[in-house]
């Protein structure tokens, strides 16, 4: 084997990315110590675990390190096979040079050896996942059949213009069977126990879906009932949104009950009927997801949505017609982020995706054992797992793998100018908000492996790291009028409250009264901040920068929060119908009406000179998202250009109204991995 034929560790620590990642071909075979035409021959002959970044473009990948050091110690019995050839090929290689190298020959034989003692001390990896789709566009949500051999997923097409449910063998390269072919989107597809049927939700009005029953090859379709809904379900609601249980008499959907504004699970006869409700979260929670029936049907798996970065990992004992039969339970598994369980085909563990949102890696956790979870090392960007056992005994394990490298950009307002990358990173930067002097730009970034509040130059120059609290999620940051401290929210025990920092590395201070706390905003002065809070219904609330008691200051309810630069008027989104068409409201802070001002704004940001909003319009046909700019001067509303990459979350216009900044996902890889053999 040209190149080696060993599969080596680093010589030296140097070779490590800080973050565990390695972003270009050049870096991974440093990290392995060989040329980058060996790796890149690896990756094919050899399964090195290179990631693409793009589909069309070979040559932008990254390569997570753990992931590397998994493939290196599965190579360690054919690194063993031949040593008696492979120390006389390197005693060879050595006299050759004796004369002029001894020494460095010498290290070489003392690194070798480390090597070999290194591989072979390594346990072999618990899982070697390898691409089972590679379709461009989106696959979602794999669900294995009940003897392993198929998979059923969602697949936005090669167009990316909507999901449509598709069976394949669970191999690489299987030919794909499609089912559905409507212009509504479909997700969440669920085996039969029979495994002769699936069934899924079609998306019929932005807040109701069908739950649809048709035969595996496809035919008939059976509609089994409607729901209401909370919005499609992109990243920031991970499903999976649907189970059927075994025995085929009962489906599990995920979706709204009575006069509740939050997700719970549903009880539906899989020949018709009438949804029943058999989970009640605290209205204060966004609700329950990923239902998960165990094997023996006395067992509900599901993750609870306290808040946007924080979710539990729960079970409910079940009874046989599948109504609660005693309380619910939070597994400790050690994350405040939990999603997307799937049960082993024991019956005694679950595997999910944990972590958090932006990074989530795969984990396993006994039901009824001691508390916290065994990270399996090789899942990384993990969403949506599905197991099975094989006719011989193995357990066969699907799941989404999903990544994203989402970047700063600013657009130019006044010149007509292309847009320019602001702090480029490998991973997420965003919700960005410019300091009211106009020389930084504070944001969220997960690019040292946790969320955390970042600033840097009004460029992107510079950036520096404010916060190192190591929590699953932080609240958007936002400056204050002098430019000198940043505000932002973290999760707590009574939800999430407002920080202030005054520089960077400096211990955050807690606002007292600021619990349950959504998005933010300054007062002109700096000595109060507004925020959304559900205390009573979602309204805006006020509390002293120093902390104190809160005031209510909406009444007909109102979230993210922005005060206008001259003090009169507080901006906030509502949406009226709870359809996730949102509007933006002012309120005269000096007293009076309040009055709608744009419609379909998904995010927003206020200048002296106008609006920059994200524009989304959802229903059965949606607009954008898209970028506009209101103008005061004139009332009329802008379409900026459009973006090349999705828009991700925040927008903000610098105070000399010059700028847009905004966050895009510049990188996106979503395919469907397969274990075959977990152990």
């Amino acid at each position: 084997m040209s190149g080696g034929g060993r599969f080596p560790r680093p010589l030296s620590p140097a070779g490590r990315a800080s973050s565990g990642r390695l972003r270009c071909w050049k870096e991974i075979a440093s990290y392995l110590a060989r040329d980058e035409r060996t790796v890149r021959r690896w990756e094919k002959s050899e399964g090195l675990p290179v990631h693409r970044l793009q589909h069309s473009h070979s040559g932008s990948v990254f390569a997570e390190i753990e992931e590397l050091d998994a493939w290196t110690a599965s190579r360690t019995d054919r690194a063993a096979e031949k040593p008696e050839t492979a120390a006389a090929s390197h005693g060879r290689r050595r006299m050759a040079v004796f004369g002029a190298f001894t020494v460095c020959s010498f290290a070489v034989v003392a690194a070798a050896a480390w090597i070999a003692v290194s591989l072979r001390s390594r346990p072999p990896p618990v899982a070697t996942p390898v691409p089972l789709t590679t379709h461009p566009g989106r696959e979602l949500e794999g669900a294995l059949s009940p003897d392993g051999r198929e998979v059923a997923y969602a697949w936005d097409g090669e167009s990316g213009d909507h999901f449509d449910i598709y069976v394949q063998g669970a191999q690489a390269g299987a030919p794909r069977l499609r089912l559905t072919s409507g212009p509504a989107d479909e997700y969440s597809p669920a085996w039969s126990p029979d495994g002769l049927s699936l069934a899924f939700l079609r998306q019929t009005a932005a807040t109701k879906a069908a739950i649809v029953v048709v035969p595996r090859r496809g035919g008939v379709e059976k509609t089994v009932a409607e729901i209401a809904t909370g919005l499609w379900p992109e990243w920031g609601r991970p499903g999976r949104f649907l189970a059927w249980a075994p025995g085929g008499q009962w489906l599990i959907a995920v979706g709204r009950y009575g006069p509740h504004n939050n997700d719970r699970l549903l009880r539906i006869d899989a020949m018709a009927g009438e949804p029943q409700a058999i989970t009640s979260p605290p209205a204060t929670a966004m609700g329950d997801t990923g239902p998960a029936i165990s094997p023996d049907r006395k067992m509900l798996a599901f993750s609870r949505r306290l808040s946007w970065g924080r979710s539990e990992l729960c079970v409910l004992p079940l009874s046989q017609d599948l109504m609660p039969d005693g309380e619910v339970r939070r597994l400790d598994t050690g994350s405040a982020w939990n999603a997307s369980p799937a049960w082993m085909p024991d019956g005694r563990r679950l595997i999910f995706s944990t972590g958090g949102m932006q990074g989530p890696h795969l984990a396993r956790i006994a039901v009824a054992g001691p508390a916290g979870a065994e990270r399996l090392p090789n899942l990384t960007y993990g969403w949506h797992p599905s197991t099975a056992r094989m006719a011989d005994g193995r357990v066969r394990l699907v799941y989404t793998q999903h990544y994203e490298s989402v970047n700063l950009w600013r657009l130019p307002l006044d010149s007509g100018g292309p847009p320019v990358e602001l702090a480029r990173s490998a991973h997420w930067s965003y919700e960005p908000d410019y300091s009211p002097d106009g020389t930084r730009i504070a944001f969220l970034s997960d690019r040292t492996g946790e969320v955390e509040v970042w600033a840097s130059g009004a460029d992107g120059r510079n950036p520096q790291q404010w916060t190192f609290l190591k929590q699953p999620s932080l609240g958007a940051p936002r400056w204050s009028p002098d430019s000198r401290r940043i505000a932002f929210t973290a999760p707590g025990d009574d939800g999430s409250s407002i920080y202030l920092i005054d520089s960077p590395g400096q211990a955050p201070r807690r606002v007292a009264g600021s619990h349950r706390c959504g998005y933010l905003a300054w007062s002109p002065d700096g000595r109060a901040l507004y925020f959304s809070s559900d205390r009573a219904g979602v309204q805006i609330w006020k509390v002293a920068a120093e902390g104190g008691e809160a005031v209510q200051v909406t009444s007909r309810g109102g979230r993210v929060p922005a005060v206008s630069p001259d003090g009169r008027f507080l901006y906030y989104l509502w949406d009226l119908s709870s359809a996730g068409e949102n509007h933006l409201f002012r309120l005269p802070l000096a007293g009076g009406q309040e009055e709608s001002v744009l419609q379909y704004v998904d995010a927003f940001s206020v200048s002296a000179s106008g609006i920059g909003f994200k524009y989304y319009r959802a229903g059965n046909d949606p607009d954008g998202p898209y970028l506009r700019f209101f103008r005061f001067a004139d009332g009329r509303t802008e379409r900026l250009p459009i973006p090349v990459n999705p828009l991700r979350y925040g927008v903000a216009v610098s105070p000399d109204g010059r700028f847009l900044a905004y966050a895009q996902a510049d990188f996106a890889v979503t395919d469907l991995m397969l274990v075959d053999g977990l152990r």
